[in-house]
């Protein structure tokens, strides 16, 4: 059973992990000069959109294994019609809100946000992989991957643990 505690510890990891990340995006403007080649950095932000999606993962999947002591699997959960046209995030974050694991009162919006990233993480991978294919209109590439970053430290921030001890 996932105690406060426990709660804690998985987001603070999570949180010291996405800070390690946004030092390495923060490395990229400085290591990376106008000399060298828009697809090397653009190689890098892909790599930390990745990144950063599979720590939220890994925040989501710790805190379903503390709470239902099994692993997550999409596969049979599929078979409960209301989630067969779902992502693997949202039918993960419908199992945790069933067991009070959710987003503070007004931020439901958060959880439609971190969708949102989590499809562009999926078309940057089949789009050959291309920041690229990703980048919001009338922004630059370090604007979206900032976005996209603000969207996950957010999501991670308000996600509450409501079950009392």
């Amino acid at each position: 059973m996932l105690t406060k505690e426990d709660f804690k510890k998985i987001k603070k990891e999570a949180k010291l992990e996405i800070a390690v990340l946004e030092q390495e995006y923060h490395d990229i403007g400085q290591k990376l000069d106008s000399s060298q080649s828009d697809q090397r950095k653009n190689r890098r932000y892909a790599s930390l959109v990745i990144e950063l999606c599979s720590i939220m993962e890994q925040m989501l999947n710790q805190l379903y294994q503390n709470v239902y002591q099994k692993s997550f699997n999409s596969t049979e959960l599929m078979k409960i019609p209301a989630y067969r046209a779902r992502s693997n995030m949202e039918m993960i974050q419908a199992e945790l809100t069933k067991q009070q694991i959710t987003l503070k009162s007004g931020k439901e919006n958060m959880a439609h946000a971190l969708s949102q990233v989590f499809q562009a993480r999926n078309r940057l991978i089949h789009e050959n992989f291309t920041f690229a294919s990703i980048v919001k209109e009338d922004m630059k590439e370090e604007q979206t991957f900032e976005a996209m970053l603000d969207t996950i430290k957010r999501y991670r921030k308000h996600l509450k643990y409501l079950r009392p001890e």
